[in-house]
Order: structure tokens, then sequence, then C-alpha cells
């Protein structure tokens, strides 16, 4: 069949159209993707630290432009689901470890040719390879916040004592000593928060620590998937939670805490609660609350002869979305932002010790963040499905037994089959 002049022109013109749409798209693509395009970065961390760790950084490298926003941290996960359908989300996230799980499919792994694995280990913290998938590095450590304890020095030195305890044994034989009770058994002074939940400050992981110490990761990652390590439970498990929840019963001598007295933080503040378990970063809160109290910080307490010091942190890792369009710039940006240089920024802006070991390996002059130092490598953390929801079952757990409405052990059980549900 003949082609007309006429079809010849409209098959010239569509050949033309298609060739110039090309050339379009492919600049608008390397426009996005090319060197000097600005990063936007959500997190939790404020505004004002953010910019503070990455001002030197930015000013040394013109290339690296960054859009921080900050984000709301109970509602993080979901203000970010929403986004990304909406396809308005950000290329980077601060990643903390407990979400690893929730928005592992909306992250883009880091290869291992960027980053080796072998680099990875000999850089960052223990806690860091919760980010570690069979597809490469979900996220590259940030910040860590280890827990640690802080302690009252008027409260130990009236009661003539002047090393606070290393061990968990040592608080069996010091809560019959410190804990002030009135005629009717209230406590009037606490030596320590432990036994209850819902009025004890940083419950889930204070009791998260006690099952790390024992050697279980609470949850599991194998080639079937996730699963709950606490089903079914175990001497050491049963033995730490029959450890805590004593100190929440009357009839034991060790009681020291109960659910009518006030949030344990609030309690060490107003000087009546010997030992509190808090994260390195509420120094400048506790400071805050009372300028007066005279206390000082040590380690996370261990089970006697543990083998490896444990405790538990919160740690952040920067990740890049699969939806970036600027994904490989993201990669390089985020190495830069997890170097040597850039880590020590953070720390000093943060006050909390750094995520990388070339500078841990360095001792602190401030007394307080040699030990947040220490506790740093220390650290440990686990893959919880939903932050939310396992904080529940942690809570009833506990209160189920503490109620006695369940044996240590079937309330562990009961405990590992929910985190298995969500």
């Amino acid at each position: 069949m003949k082609t007309s002049p006429f079809q010849i022109i409209v098959l010239s013109f569509f050949a033309v159209s298609i060739v110039i749409g090309v050339i379009v798209l492919s600049s608008i693509k390397s426009s996005s993707q090319g060197p000097g395009a600005t990063i936007v970065i959500w997190g939790t961390m404020p505004q004002q630290v953010f910019s503070f760790s990455t001002a030197a950084l930015t000013q040394t490298n013109k290339n690296l432009k960054f859009n921080y926003i900050e984000m709301k941290s109970d509602t993080f996960d979901r203000d970010l689901v929403e986004a990304l359908a909406s396809g308005i989300g950000p290329d980077v996230i601060l990643l903390p470890q407990d979400y690893i799980v929730r928005l592992r499919d909306k992250i883009l792994p880091m290869p291992y040719t960027a980053l080796p694995l072998r680099d990875f280990m000999d850089t960052f913290i223990q806690e860091g390879s919760l980010y570690l998938d069979e597809g490469g590095i979900l996220a590259v450590p940030f910040t860590v916040d280890p827990l640690v304890m802080y302690w009252n020095r008027d409260l130990l030195t009236n009661a003539g004592m002047a090393i606070p305890p290393k061990t968990w044994n040592e608080f069996i034989t010091l809560a019959p000593k410190l804990t002030v009770r009135d005629k009717s058994i209230n406590v009037i002074k606490s030596t320590v928060a432990l036994g209850e939940f819902r009025n004890i400050a940083n419950s889930k992981e204070i009791v998260s620590a006690l099952f790390l110490q024992t050697g279980n990761p609470i949850m599991k990652h194998d080639a079937s998937g996730f699963g709950s390590a606490l089903y079914p439970s175990t001497l050491g498990t049963v033995g730490a939670m029959n450890f805590y929840t004593d100190f929440a019963n009357p009839v034991k001598p060790n009681y020291s805490w109960n659910r009518a007295l006030p949030n344990s933080r609030d309690m060490f503040t107003a000087g009546d609660l010997v030992f509190y378990f808090g994260f390195a970063s509420e120094i400048s809160k506790i400071r805050e609350k009372n300028p007066n109290l005279n206390f000082d910080v040590t380690y996370f307490p261990q089970p006697k002869s543990a083998p490896v010091l444990t405790t538990f942190g919160r740690m952040q890792g920067l990740a890049v979305l699969k939806s970036s369009p600027n994904a490989s710039q993201a990669f390089g940006d985020i190495l830069a932002l997890t170097s040597a240089e850039s880590i020590a920024s953070v720390s000093k802006a943060t006050n909390l010790p750094p995520v990388r070991l070339d500078l841990l390996s360095t001792s602190s002059e401030d007394p307080y963040q040699a030990i947040f130092y220490s506790s740093a490598i220390r650290a440990q953390g686990w893959l919880d499905p939903n932050p939310q929801s396992s904080r529940t079952i942690f809570q009833n757990m506990i209160e189920s037994i503490t109620s006695g409405e369940q044996e240590v052990g079937a309330a562990i059980d009961l405990a590992g089959r929910n985190l298995n549900g969500i």
C-alpha cells in the first residue's frame, strides 16, 4: 500500500514529538537526580538540632543540600505512609529502630557495594546491626540514646552507702534498707521503680533490657520471616520477670513500688526515689525539673557474672525511601552525614554519645558523657513489629502477673503469641 504525502507528514510529526518528549523527560530525570539536588529528610529530631548538626558539613561541601522537616513522633509512621500514598513523601527518613519492621517495605536498602558489611561493622555500634538486611543496609546509624541509671547521692549517703549497685542481685538486699514505709505499709521513699508498668517511665524499655540480658532477642528474623522469641518462655525470661515483678509484691522483702505512686521520673526529681532508669537524653530534663537535686549517673545494672554487658538503646538511622527520585545522590549524602566529622557534630548538638566506634574510642572529659559513651557500646535493641501494640502487650503481661491473674510463664507465653499476632 502506497503511503500518501499527508501520512508521511503526520508520521514525521509524531516521530519528532516522541524524540523531543524523550529528551525533555531525560533532562527532567537527570535534573532531579543530578548532583546538587535538595534532599528532603523527615525525622522527629528537633529542626534546630538537625540544622546545627549539619551546618559545618554543608558549609564545606556545597553539593550537599538538605531540607529537613521535623515530624511529630507519635504520628510519624502514619504521616509518612499517608504522604507516600499521595506521592509527596521525602527522600530520606530518620528511621527509629522500633520502626524497622513496620516501614521495611518502604525502604530502599543501601547496597553492600556502597558500604561493605565489614566496613559497617567496624564503623558503627553493635545495635546498628538491626539495620542489616539480606538485600543491603536499611539505614545507616545516626544517633543512639542508651538507657542508664540515675541515682540520688543524698539518699544513698544518708544510708551510709557510697557506691551505687552494679548488679541486679544487690537491689534485693538494698530495697529493704532504703525503702521508707509508713505504719500502713505505704511507700514514702522508694529504692527503685520496678514491678509495675503504667507509672514507671521507660517501663517497656527496662523490661526489654532485662529480656535482652538473658540472651533473648524478643523478636527473631529468619528465612521464614519475623516471629516472637518470647514464646515459649524459658528459665531466663521467667527469672527476669519474677525478679522484676517482685518489687511490686507487698509480701516480698524487696517490695518498693506500687501502682498508686507518682510517675517514677517525677518521684526521682522530687528526691523520693533512690535509683531511676532513664535515657541519656533525660539528664537536661532532670536538671531543669530540680536544679538542686544532688544526683549522679552510672551504668544500667547487669546480671551477676553476665558474659555480655547489655543495656537498651534508642537508635535512629538515615534510610532512603523507594519512592525517592534522588536515591543515588541520597545514598552518597547519607555517607557524608554519617562520617566521623559529621557524627561528632551530631553528638555535640544532641549531647548524646556518637554511634561511631572510632569516636567512642576516645574518652570524654565530661563525667556523665563517659558513662554515656560506654553505654552506647553496650546498647542493644529489638525488631519491634509495632511500638504502640507491643507496649500494650508488655503492659498486659506485667499487670496480669502483679494482679495474680496469670503465672509468670503463662503471661510471657501469651505476650509472645500476641507479638506474633501483630
